[in-house]
C-alpha cells in the first residue's frame, strides 16, 4: 500500500507539473531561446526527460514519506506546510545554486523554483493526508 501511495503521489506530482509548465510554456520558452516550432513546441520530441522527471519524483516522493511517517507529520494541513516548506527552503534553493554558475535568465529559475514548492506541498499534502 506505502508503494502505491508514494507512486501515486508521484504521477499526481507529474500531471501539476505538466500543467504548470504548459502554462508558463511561452514565458520559459522566451527565457530561454529554444528553438520551436510555428505550433510553439520545442523541436525535440524526446520522451527521455518526462521518463526522468517520473522516476525523480517517485524517489522524491519515497523520501517525503519515510520522512514524514518518522517525524510524525501527520495531516492534510501540516502535510501541505511541511511539503511547501521543504520545496521552499531544500529543492528551491537548490535551483538557485544550480542557475548562478549558469546563464540561464533568471525567470526560468523562478518558474522551476515555484513548481519545486507546489510539487512539494502536494505530494506533503497526500503524504501528511494519508
Amino acid at each position: 500500500m506505502e508503494l502505491l501511495i508514494v507512486i501515486m503521489a508521484a504521477v499526481l506530482a507529474w500531471v501539476v507539473g505538466a500543467i504548470w509548465y504548459r502554462l508558463t510554456d511561452n514565458v520559459y520558452a522566451d527565457a530561454s531561446a529554444l528553438q520551436v516550432r510555428n505550433i510553439g513546441h520545442p523541436q525535440s520530441r524526446s520522451v527521455v526527460p518526462y521518463l526522468q522527471a517520473g522516476i525523480a519524483l517517485v524517489a522524491v516522493a519515497a523520501m517525503m514519506r519515510i520522512l514524514f511517517v518518522r517525524a510524525g507529520i501527520d495531516g492534510l494541513l501540516a502535510g501541505i506546510a511541511w511539503g511547501a516548506g521543504l520545496g521552499a527552503f531544500m529543492v528551491a534553493p537548490w535551483f538557485v545554486i544550480e542557475n548562478t554558475y549558469s546563464t540561464r535568465p533568471l525567470i526560468m529559475t523562478l518558474v522551476d523554483m515555484a513548481y519545486a514548492v507546489m510539487a512539494c506541498a502536494l505530494l506533503g499534502a497526500i503524504m501528511g493526508g494519508v
